[in-house]
């Protein structure tokens, strides 16, 4: 394991929200890092938010709510205090100096540094072990930042103050040079996957690549549509690599390779992005892309956008969608119609991957789009 694995810690979760957010985008958004926190094996023992216009630049946490958190730490003995949002190194390492005061012990980590640990519990191969590792170094510099004052006091009197200097650089010097190292591995993987891509397409394999907001249910669908028995939990990120299946489509009267990818998370950092960038490379490559959407859920719409940004960062924004609305067991009321209506250029199609209800339609609906796509193509059928 890249990072060290401590579940029996107390953690905290603390954000700031725009004083314009309603109540239900703000549950939202604090149920998705406690969902975060359970995947990882904890729980969470305390929560503070803050109204304001925008966070601190230099603490994230205004003044008096920073204390308001320390107090919290000592009263309900928090170990780890995990902020909602992306926060810069200086907000980082400032709330950790505050609360240290408090318990010398404490640590701070924001959503990157949380889903980073997620990850590295949950990485099967060697590629996904060297994506969490390229992300946690370039996330991790503010580690290095903040080291650099303390190595500088070490010599302690005039004149040794280079020694701490050296010392930092010494550690920027490997820190740039893991980077280096675990980038052209990461490169020469993603060869292969060009190399395996293009093979496929040579022997004119058509490909299905299924995407999603994490916990959309991809996985199970996976299973149903392959016959596979992947592990199904209900986790955030248990899919870090690419899975393939079969799946014959007997109005094509082909076999269609179907990939299990990674879940998308609203406001992913660039940086995670272009880690897994080798593992999402088929979905760029595909024929068919399918999104499949969580129709019980009440920010399903928030989520369908978050997944989009993503495929526009990869570039696989132009690439034929069809959109699935999956656990249809779980919704209620849900109007869908008015859904049909609203995404008709992704020809919605309605399903629950855990009964199975209405998987015929999506069958078809997949032959249909990539007969309709072969022929544009001008592809023999």
């Amino acid at each position: 394991m890249i990072f060290n694995h401590i579940t029996d810690r107390r953690f905290m979760i603390i954000g700031v929200f725009p004083k314009y957010a309603d109540n239900d985008s703000m549950l939202s958004e604090l149920e998705e890092i406690e969902s975060l926190i359970k995947t990882y094996g904890s729980r969470v023992y305390a929560l503070s938010v803050q109204k304001a216009n925008f966070p601190s630049l230099f603490g994230y946490l205004r003044k008096g709510k920073a204390q308001e958190v320390s107090e919290i730490i000592n009263k309900e003995k928090i170990d780890i205090v995990v902020a909602k949002d992306i926060l810069k190194h200086k907000q980082l390492n400032t709330l950790e100096n505050q609360f240290k005061q408090i318990n010398p012990d404490i640590q701070v980590w924001d959503k990157v540094y949380l889903i980073l640990h997620i990850f590295d519990q949950f990485a099967q191969t060697h590629e996904a072990n060297l994506q969490i590792k390229i992300a946690g170094l370039k996330h991790l510099g503010h580690k290095l930042m903040g080291m650099g004052s303390i190595l500088s006091r070490q010599g302690g009197g005039i004149g040794t103050r280079g020694i701490g200097e050296t010392n930092t650089e010494i550690m920027k010097r490997h820190w740039r040079d893991e980077i280096r190292q675990t980038s052209h591995k990461i490169k020469e993987l993603e060869k292969n996957r060009h190399i395996q891509i293009a093979r496929r397409k040579k022997t004119g394999a058509l490909t299905v690549s299924l995407v999603g907001y994490t916990n959309a249910g991809k996985t199970t669908l996976f299973n149903k549509l392959t016959g596979k028995s992947g592990k199904v939990e209900n986790k955030l990120f248990t899919t870090l690599d690419s899975e393939f299946g079969r799946l014959y489509l007997p109005e094509i009267k082909a076999d269609i390779l179907i990939s299990d990818t990674i879940g998308f998370i609203k406001n992913l950092p660039p940086s995670l992005i272009s880690a897994f960038k080798s593992t999402l490379l088929q979905t760029n490559y595909s024929d068919l892309i399918l999104h499949l959407i969580d129709i019980s859920d009440r920010t399903m719409e928030n989520k369908i956008e978050a997944v989009n940004v993503v495929l526009r960062d990869i570039k696989a924004d132009k690439i034929n969608r069809l959109y699935v609305f999956n656990k249809i067991d779980q919704a209620h009321n849900n109007d869908r119609q008015s859904l049909k209506l609203k995404y008709s250029n992704y020809s919605p199609v309605f399903i629950s991957s855990l009964t199975g209800e209405g998987i015929k339609n999506l069958l078809n609906m997949i032959s249909v789009k990539i007969k309709s796509d072969l022929s544009d193509k001008q592809y023999p059928i």
